[in-house]
């Protein structure tokens, strides 16, 4: 999925852009929409924007965590991770096919949004801090987008920290 993206950093100049975003999803909206996209002790959002710079198509927004593993009782850090804090997309674009794989799987604009999004963390991995997991916490909605793009349910005797708002989503790790 090597389709160029208009993915860019988000900043304060395209914050007026987000006003028009709606993804369904409202705390995913809100956290567009207020400070804490800005705020680089949360993570580093990016958004998509379209072809003419006017439009947030989808964002997300990463962060550093680790992933915890219960030992017969004790917790050991079993490695570092990158955090999907956010992954979001506009309604608009929700279910928009893009192309289908040899063997008939659907590739939507989340997919490739999402392709991005790994690429940006396998670049971050290559060049400024190592680490061995992907994590996230999934939305019932989101759960086929992550499944079939290789993340699974994080196992029983495995835990990172998650938020308040985090509490009925799904947690979810990919191994690198």
């Amino acid at each position: 999925m090597n389709k160029r993206l208009n993915v860019v950093p988000y900043d304060a100049g395209l914050q007026k852009l987000a006003s028009s975003f709606h993804s369904g999803n409202d705390f995913l909206d809100r956290f567009l929409k207020g400070s804490l996209a800005l705020d680089a002790n949360i993570g580093k959002t990016f958004v998509f924007l379209s072809e003419d710079d006017k439009t947030i198509i989808g964002y997300y927004n990463l962060g550093l965590g680790y992933i915890e593993q219960n030992d017969f009782g004790i917790r050991k850090k079993a490695g570092g991770a990158v955090h999907i804090n956010s992954f979001a997309l506009d309604e608009k674009y929700h279910g928009l096919l893009q192309a289908n794989t040899e063997d008939g799987m659907k590739i939507n604009l989340s997919d490739i949004l999402l392709d991005n999004c790994m690429e940006k963390i396998e670049e971050i991995r290559e060049k400024y801090a190592g680490f061995t997991f992907v994590t996230l916490c999934s939305t019932q909605q989101g759960y086929s987008l992550y499944s079939r793009n290789g993340f699974d349910n994080l196992e029983e005797d495995m835990s990172f920290a998650i938020e308040d708002s985090d509490i009925e989503c799904i947690p979810m790790y990919l191994p690198m």
